[in-house]
């Protein structure tokens, strides 16, 4: 009880301090007690194209960002912006909001063959410095412009026996429909290591609308475990029960074989996380 207390303290003072923050309130502590308005900000934009390895664009590939530095991690996973590259291959993600340093870019393709061939998935690290920035005065850091370009590698099965894909996806909500972020979601047998609270050592942990996803690469359709575990990064592991669903790949329709590629399929599995009395 006296955990559950101080979390509840800490996170209300979060929230207030947040709320200052955003209303623009701080406070210099010199002697006067000069109160200035305002909270620090700044423009971010990277522009950038997806290509092949002979440098042909490629449309409609979908890039994942998130944020990807010490001071936001691991809350950075929590929220991930979603863009696709135009006709072009060309993108252009823009954000105001407080100065963060380091993103992650995230580029898949999505519609398979469809745009031209094939591609492996890749990750991009996109790192600002303080010389980034132009025109920053008071509160305001400045604008900050990064150009790039992404090749896609061409996606090579090195698979030796049949397999099938299964991507297993839902929401985590508690008893009223709200949704409960920061959630991670485990296997058994186990999918991952899930070692530690990492979030990056576990299949998937759900964002700030309670969703999660992640897909399962296996040979044989057997039946897993799906539940969920409380990180103490973001609550209190003993505040919420856990919860459970078997899932049966054996009754998964599966589509669009190809090669060792069996097929593909998905389940939606959600859960339903009520508070410890």
């Amino acid at each position: 009880m006296k955990r559950i207390r101080f979390h509840l303290l800490t996170g209300a003072n979060f929230i207030l301090a947040s709320l200052l923050m955003f209303l623009g309130f701080s406070c210099s502590d010199d002697d006067g007690g000069i109160c200035e308005y305002g909270s620090p900000h700044a423009n971010f934009q990277i522009k950038g194209k997806v290509v092949d390895t002979k440098g042909n664009p490629i449309p409609n590939a979908r890039i994942r960002i998130n944020e990807n530095e010490e001071s936001t991690y691991p809350q950075g996973w929590l929220h991930t912006d979603t863009l696709k590259t135009d006709a072009n291959g060309e993108f252009d993600w823009k954000q105001v909001g407080f100065p963060i340093m380091r993103y992650r870019l995230i580029t898949e393709d999505t519609d398979e063959e469809m745009n031209g061939g094939l591609f492996a998935s890749d990750t991009t690290q996109v790192t600002f410095s303080n010389d980034d920035f132009k025109g920053g005065e008071g509160w305001f850091s400045g604008s900050a412009y990064k150009e790039m370009k992404i090749t896609l590698k061409e996606y090579v099965d090195t698979h030796t026996e049949p397999y099938a894909l299964y991507t297993i996806s839902g929401r985590v909500t508690d008893p009223k429909g709200y949704p409960l972020p920061g959630i991670l979601i485990l296997t058994s047998p186990a999918y991952t290591p899930n070692t530690g609270d990492d979030p990056s050592n576990y299949p998937a942990i759900t964002d700030e609308t309670g969703r999660y996803s992640f897909t399962y690469d296996k040979a044989p359709a057997t039946e897993h475990t799906v539940y969920t575990q409380l990180s103490s990064f973001w609550n209190d592991p003993k505040a919420c029960t856990s919860d459970s669903i078997v899932v049966n790949f054996a009754e998964i329709e599966l589509s669009n074989g190809k090669g060792m590629l069996i097929g593909k399929g998905s389940k939606e599995v959600n859960f339903q996380l009520t508070r410890k009395e």
